[in-house]
């Protein structure tokens, strides 16, 4: 059951909940939560570094290593992560409250290469999703028709984020926020696309008015979703750009409202003999 689903139904019983523990108006929702949700198997291609809380994260959803590997591709209740029904299990993703922060280090370097899809060097994935706008049948406990979004979204983060990156994990340099995306906010996660595309430059949340999850995920070009970034954006401490060739630690500080992160992945090259 989806967490639009849970949402729903706890609004028919008239009872408040936050986006990010949706699940936790069953008994069962509990149970499932506790178990954990599924991550594809994988050898961790990260650490943590250091992980603050802050004020205002989530409780239970404060383990950091939750941000590690592959972004989430099942959710709590078995069904699959996509742009209507991204993560929310306590191990898919991790809360970061004003003030707090959260410093990964990579076994394998970050490149600044040339020829990296779009232009566009690693991919920071959320827990945001596209309002289903469908009518919700209480009956058969499903949406009325093929679910479509209007493009508006939940689970977005609103405050001030900042993502720094470094080589050696003791000078960090932000990436101008005037140059990159917002965290934890568009585009949605989907799991059953590759985390190393990035989902084309220039599409906006209007761009998915009235889609279903077919003609969204046609949209993605079989992109995984997330926030992609360019190290190219780096700047030193005088506000002056600086060329990073490579990156081990990406670090993300939150400095108003709160973030959850779900995973971090590089962007893929473009193959040889491709145009």
């Amino acid at each position: 059951m989806s967490k639009q689903k849970l949402s729903v139904l706890a609004k028919a019983a008239r009872v408040s909940i936050t986006a990010t523990a949706a699940a936790a108006i069953l008994p069962v929702a509990v149970t499932l939560l506790a178990a954990e949700s599924h991550r594809p198997p994988h050898t961790p291609s990260a650490v943590v570094v250091s992980y603050d809380p802050g004020v205002g994260a989530v409780p239970r959803f404060t383990d950091p290593r939750a941000a590690l590997g592959a972004p989430s591709q099942i959710n709590p209740f078995g069904e699959p992560t996509d742009p209507f029904n991204p993560p929310y299990g306590t191990n898919q993703i991790v809360s970061v409250g004003a003030g707090g922060h959260l410093a990964l280090q990579f076994h394998t370097p970050i490149l600044n290469h040339p020829n990296n899809l779009a232009g566009l060097d690693f991919t920071l994935f959320g827990n945001t999703g596209f309002i289903i706008t469908n009518e919700f049948d209480l009956t058969s406990f499903d949406w009325v028709g093929i679910p479509a979004t209007d493009g508006t979204m939940f689970g977005f983060s609103t405050g001030e984020i900042l993502v720094s990156a470094s080589r050696n994990g003791e000078e960090y340099f932000l990436l101008d926020p005037a140059q990159s995306p917002a965290v934890d906010h568009f585009p949605p996660t989907d799991g059953a696309g590759d985390p190393g595309v990035p989902v084309a430059p220039g599409l906006t949340p209007a761009d998915f008015v009235g889609t279903t999850l077919a003609e969204l995920r046609a949209l993605y070009q079989g992109s995984a979703g997330g926030a992609s970034f360019d190290l190219d954006a780096a700047l030193d401490s005088r506000g002056q750009s600086v060329f990073l060739p490579e990156i081990r630690f990406i670090r993300i500080d939150v400095l108003s409202g709160r973030a959850e992160i779900d995973a971090i992945s590089a962007v893929n090259r473009v193959s040889r003999g491709r145009p």
